[in-house]
C-alpha cells in the first residue's frame, strides 16, 4: 500500500510540469526569420515575368513631330514655299510637378505591397504557430490524464482479481481511458495539420521555440498606420495626381523649330525660326467631366476609408474585450491550479494509509492535470491574442 502510494506521488511530481516543445526539433530561427523564408519561398514557386518599364522625358509631353509643308506658285515670277517644322510639346510646371508625384508614389505603393505580403504571411504563420501549439498542449495534457487512468486501471484489475471489485467498475474505467486516448488522437492530429500547413507556407521543417511578441497598448488603434489604409490613401493620391496631369492646367506647351525655304525667279531667301504656343493656365477653367471624377474620386475615397477603418476598429474592439477576458480568467485558473495542487499534497498523505484515498488522489490528480491545462491553455490564448491584435493592427512578424 506505502508503495503505490509512494508511486502515485512521484507520478503527481512527474507530471507537474508541462513543457511545451515542438513536433521536430526546436530551432533558434526567430519569427522575423521565419517570415523572411516564408516570403522567399513564395518567390520562388511563382516565376513573375518583370513588367516594361517605359521611359518618361522630364521635359517631354508627347512624342515629337515632324512636318513638312510645299507651295508652288502659278503665277511666272511667283514665290515657291517649302516649310520644315519639329513640333516639340513641352511640359507645363502643373505636368511636371503631377509627374513627380506620380513617381514618388509608384515607390510608396512597390513599398506598401511588400508590406502586405509580410502581413499576410505573418497572419498565416502566427495561425499555424499558436494553434499547433494550443494542440500541442493539449495533446500532451491528454498523453498525462492516460497514464493516471492506466494506473487505475490496473489498480481495478488487482481489485477484481481479489474479488473486490466488480467488472462493471473496470469497464466504466476502460470507457473512460478510451475516451481520453480518442481525444488524445485528436489534438494530434490537429497538431499534424497545423505544423503541415507552417511547413507548406515558410518550408521550415520545425518552428521557433519562442513564439512571443511584444504587447500593444490595447487603448490606442492606430487605424492610420495600418497597411490597408495606407494604401486607399495613396490610391487616392494617385488619382488625384493623374487627374492633375489631365486637366486643362498641365496642358503642354507646344514649342516648333521651323526652317522655311522661299524660291522665286532671281531670288532665293532660307528663314529660320521658332513659334511658342503657350496655354492661358491663369484661366480656371475645367471640363465637367474632370470635376465630376474629381468629386467621384473623394466620395469613393471617404466612404471606403469609413467603412475599412470600422471594420479593422470593430476587430481591435473584439480583440480587446477578449484579452481582458483571457486575464481575468488567467487570475481564477492560477487560485484554482494552486488549490488543486494543495488538495492533491493533502490526499497523498492520506492514500498511505487509506485504500479508498488511494482512488480519490488519483482522481484528484486527473484533475489537478485539467485544471493546469486550462491555465496553460489560456495563457498560450492570451499569447495568441496579443498576436491577434498586432495582426489587426497591421504589424507584421
Amino acid at each position: 500500500m506505502r508503495s503505490l502510494a509512494r508511486g502515485m506521488l512521484a507520478l503527481h511530481f512527474t507530471l507537474l510540469p508541462l513543457d511545451l516543445p515542438s513536433a521536430q526539433t526546436i530551432s533558434d530561427l526567430s519569427l522575423s526569420d521565419v517570415l523572411l523564408q516564408a516570403m522567399r519561398r513564395a518567390e520562388s514557386g511563382v516565376a513573375l515575368s518583370e513588367p516594361p518599364r517605359y521611359q518618361s522625358s522630364s521635359w517631354l509631353a508627347g512624342l515629337p513631330s515632324l512636318s513638312v509643308s510645299y507651295l508652288q506658285s502659278n503665277e511666272r515670277d511667283g514665290v515657291d514655299e517649302t516649310q520644315l517644322s519639329l513640333h516639340l510639346p513641352i511640359k507645363s510646371g502643373q505636368r511636371r510637378r503631377a509627374d513627380a508625384a506620380l513617381s514618388g508614389l509608384s515607390g510608396e505603393l512597390g513599398e506598401l505591397a511588400t508590406q502586405h505580403r509580410a502581413l499576410y504571411f505573418s497572419g498565416l504563420i502566427r495561425e499555424a504557430l499558436w494553434s499547433h501549439r494550443i494542440a500541442d498542449t493539449r495533446r500532451r495534457a491528454a498523453a498525462q490524464k492516460r497514464q493516471v487512468l492506466l494506473t487505475l486501471e490496473q489498480r481495478q484489475r488487482d481489485l477484481l482479481a481479489a474479488n473486490a471489485s466488480s467488472a462493471y467498475s473496470l469497464l466504466l474505467l476502460q470507457k473512460e481511458l478510451v475516451d481520453v486516448e480518442i481525444s488524445q488522437q485528436d489534438f494530434l492530429q490537429q497538431a499534424r495539420q497545423w505544423l503541415q500547413q507552417y511547413q507548406q507556407v515558410t518550408g521550415l521543417g520545425s518552428v521557433p521555440a519562442h513564439l512571443d511578441e511584444s504587447p500593444l497598448d490595447s487603448d490606442a488603434f492606430p487605424a492610420h498606420r495600418h497597411p490597408r489604409v495606407r494604401a486607399l490613401e495613396l490610391a487616392r493620391q494617385q488619382q488625384l495626381a493623374l487627374l492633375s496631369a489631365g486637366s486643362q492646367q498641365a496642358s503642354e506647351w507646344n514649342l516648333s523649330l521651323q526652317a522655311k525655304n522661299l524660291d522665286s525667279p532671281g531670288f532665293e531667301e532660307d528663314q529660320y525660326g521658332l513659334a511658342l504656343e503657350v496655354p492661358l493656365s491663369f484661366v480656371r477653367l475645367e471640363s465637367e467631366a474632370n470635376n465630376s471624377e474629381l468629386q467621384a474620386v473623394n466620395r469613393e475615397y471617404s466612404l471606403a476609408r469609413e467603412q475599412l477603418v470600422q471594420q479593422l476598429h470593430r476587430r481591435w474592439l473584439f480583440l480587446s474585450g477578449q484579452a481582458e477576458i483571457l486575464q481575468e480568467k488567467q487570475q481564477l485558473l492560477a487560485r484554482a491550479s494552486t488549490l488543486t495542487q494543495q488538495i492533491a499534497g493533502q490526499l497523498q498523505e492520506l492514500a498511505a494509509t487509506n485504500e479508498i484515498a488511494q482512488e480519490i488522489a488519483l482522481r484528484r490528480l486527473m484533475e489537478d492535470v485539467d485544471t493546469r491545462t486550462e491555465a496553460q491553455v489560456n495563457a498560450l490564448l492570451m499569447q495568441q491574442n496579443n498576436a491577434m491584435l498586432r495582426q489587426a493592427a497591421g504589424l507584421p512578424l
